[in-house]
């Protein structure tokens, strides 16, 4: 694989031009000064959620956004915005210790031990850039279940997180682009949606691939012919079950990746006096007794203050939100002290609740063609170079495509113990509990590979995040809690089992060849199994959850339904942290929202 990039790499350098990929740079007037200044609001981390609202808010008040990194574009090139590398060229997401070190786009995270996980350490890939972690995921756009949101707005008493409610800050944040089916030239691969989930909303471009992998036809084939059907609404209309085609956040005039930075910041720039402070570090949160005043800022070792008139937002992430929050003095009282931090507000729930979905591939050898052997071969990429330079399609305009979920069959389920069992019968009927991801790529000796992963979309153990020291500078501490709750262990073992059932298909027996390559024949009890997981299982990068929304006197909460911090005032977190839970589906679409959602809160003084 490190071969196949160094090949790829090469063979890319000159993708795209900077006048079509490069950011829309601050005018001189809207780079923050590095010196003490005064705003109506200031925001921590220009990642998907602080772009976004930091965008909304510019609209009607003054803006600082402060983040640790620079322009993706710049600093990391055609991998962070030609379609295809994000699935190929992103080495930052390698979750080894052995990691690619790229700290001018990843923060370099690395858990602890996983004591359940075969005492497994493993990076953590989160952007470190403007855009923030939609500058590296691969563009997927899903919606969670009605249910899910139901029981959101249940959790936090307040009906306007049920779906209905929802959905016009869904549809505010999106502007959909139609599937292209000329160039999509794909019989088996037309999308199904509902346009009623979509409306005449902006910036951030939503839209369908402009060309489809062979060999993922042929995968999403496997996976109808063992029931999963496909979806004919689509996975943004609060329904996820069945298969469906999938939107991404991709700019389908130029095929080049969408992100918190290139909509919502691009689109602030021109009409607005947002600032912008790059390669900064809030060092810490100021308060006036209980009250956020400020935040202390750092850049390149030069100290300053942006003071507030109104509020501080915090959009750091899953683990660097609770890290600000506990730093500055909100968390855990004995965290707290054992720092010698002053404590400010005790909420034990800082860092807590930490919930990460998990995910196994299951692979074989297959005789079918796919983007990366296309371009891999010097034969055909120079077509597939002019398609993607002249016409923003074929291979290199292509990232996310096909996605299932369902509840688990009867003859699995009753694979499962009573108390697994009893555990997932507590949620909806609508609720998805495995989620199949089909792939492609090629293997160290060049041949093309398939894969259908299984993913846990509830997951049942629960992890943490705490502080090292009193400084920001020094790293949180992350323990995933992987396989803490035996319940993730069951299910996803019933998930390897059903992939299995989907590689035994008619249609997988069209292209497979050979024995099983992942996990192997030789891995066939429920006890190889499990420990194939604890030795191999990854993130796929959804964390959540860190700084929970709940009610008020929920000890475990840490922001209301407004996202406002309990027990301080003047300060608000938003981002995937305060997730009160991971829900199924794919995430980025909910961040969106939820910064949309609070945009007008605080607009409308609420």
């Amino acid at each position: 694989m490190v071969e196949f990039i160094a090949v790829i790499a090469a063979l890319v350098a000159a993708l795209i031009q900077p006048s079509s990929a490069g950011p829309l740079l601050p005018r001189s007037g809207q780079l923050g000064t590095l010196e003490n200044a005064t705003f109506d609001y200031v925001v921590i981390g220009g990642g998907t959620a602080g772009l976004t609202i930091a965008a909304r808010l510019a609209k009607f008040a003054s803006v600082a956004v402060i983040e640790a990194g620079g322009y993706y574009e710049v600093d990391y090139g055609n991998a962070s915005v030609v379609p295809l590398l994000s699935l190929t060229g992103l080495d930052v997401i390698d979750p080894s210790t052995s990691f690619p070190h790229r700290p001018e786009i990843d923060w370099e995270l690395v858990t602890i031990p996983q004591t359940n996980a075969a005492n497994r350490v493993l990076h953590y890939a989160q952007g470190k850039t403007l855009g923030g972690s939609s500058a590296i995921n691969t563009m997927s756009y899903i919606r969670s279940t009605k249910s899910a949101y139901q029981r959101w707005a249940d959790l936090v008493g307040d009906g306007s997180y049920t779906f209905s409610n929802l959905l016009p800050y869904f549809k505010k944040s999106v502007h959909l682009t139609p599937p292209n089916l000329a160039k999509r030239n794909a019989a088996n691969a037309t999308p199904e949606y509902d346009p009623d989930s979509f409306g005449i909303g902006s910036p951030l471009e939503v839209s369908w691939n402009n060309w489809v992998d062979p060999t993922l036809t042929w995968l999403a084939k496997c996976l109808q012919a063992v029931g999963l059907t496909i979806n004919p609404k689509g996975f943004s209309s609060g329904e996820l079950n069945g298969g469906s085609w999938l939107p991404s956040t991709i700019d389908p005039t130029h095929a080049t990746r969408d992100s918190s930075q290139t909509s919502f910041l691009d689109e602030a720039m021109p009409g607005t006096q947002i600032k912008v402070y790059s390669h900064s570090m809030a060092t810490k949160i100021l308060f006036d007794g209980s009250k956020a005043k400020g935040v202390s800022v750092s850049t390149n070792g030069t100290l300053y203050t942006l003071s507030v008139n109104k509020e501080v937002i915090v959009s750091g992430g899953v683990f660097h939100s609770p890290q600000i929050l506990m730093v500055s003095g909100v968390g855990p009282k004995a965290v707290l002290q054992a720092q010698n931090i002053p404590v400010v507000a005790d909420l034990p729930g800082v860092g807590q609740n930490l919930q990460d979905p998990i995910s196994i591939n299951v692979a074989n050898f297959v005789n079918t063609p796919n983007a990366q052997s296309i371009v891999a071969n010097l034969a055909t990429e120079p077509e597939a170079l002019r398609q993607y330079r002249e016409e923003a399609a074929g291979p290199y305009s292509s990232a996310a495509g096909y996605i299932s979920y369902e509840r688990l069959p009867t003859e699995l389920r009753a694979t499962l113990s009573n108390a697994t069992q009893a555990a997932l019968a507590a949620y909806p009927s609508d609720w998805p509990e495995l989620q199949y991801i089909v792939g492609t790529f090629l293997s160290s000796n060049g041949s093309s590979m398939g894969a259908i992963s299984a993913t846990i979309t509830t997951t049942f153990s629960r992890g943490s995040v705490t502080i090292a020291s009193a400084s920001i500078t020094d790293a949180p501490v992350i323990n995933l809690g992987w396989f803490s709750n035996s319940a993730d262990g069951e299910v996803l073992i019933a998930g390897v089992k059903r992939v299995r059932q989907a590689w035994s298909s008619e249609p997988a027996q069209s292209i497979r060849l050979g024995p099983e390559f992942i996990p192997g024949v030789d891995v066939d009890t429920d006890a190889k199994i499990l420990d194939f997981l604890k030795n191999n299982v990854n993130m796929i990068w959804h964390a959540s959850s860190t700084c929970a929304m709940g009610k008020i006197g929920d000890k475990m909460a840490v922001v209301d339904s407004k996202a406002k911090v309990f027990g301080v005032q003047g300060l608000r977190v938003v981002d995937i942290s305060i997730f009160p839970f991971s829900p199924p589906g794919h995430p980025q679409a909910s961040v969106f929202m939820i910064a949309e959602k609070i945009a007008d809160d605080i607009e409308n003084g609420r």
